[in-house]
């Protein structure tokens, strides 16, 4: 004769809350902190019209973001050039030259 032992299907299953991507808070530079020429760390605007580069503020301390966080993070930004707000891939950012007025770089 067999012992009956409970199935480990039956009962409730574990719930587990889905974990997306958190959003980052990220400071950004204004336009008037960017000096043409020189090389932000960032993003390019994704307004067509824009293009222009959205540049992470460093904090005194801190040095470039180091590649331990995490990637998939994504950051709701703000153009400071044309207002146009977005969300950017923590993971997409790059050094990226600053041009003056003109959308094209």
């Amino acid at each position: 004769m067999a012992i009956k032992r409970p199935s480990k299907t039956l009962g409730t299953p574990v719930r587990r809350p889905v974990t997306s991507p958190g959003l980052r808070h990220v400071e950004i530079r204004a336009a008037h902190q960017m000096v043409p020429g020189d090389l932000y760390v960032g993003w390019r605007c994704k307004n067509k019209s824009c293009g222009r580069v959205i540049a992470i503020a460093l904090t005194e301390g801190a040095s470039k973001p180091g590649p331990a966080e995490s990637n998939d993070q994504l950051a709701a930004l703000k153009c400071p050039h044309c207002a146009d707000e977005n969300l950017y891939r923590w993971s997409a950012r790059g050094e990226l030259q600053y041009t003056g007025g003109s959308g094209s770089a």
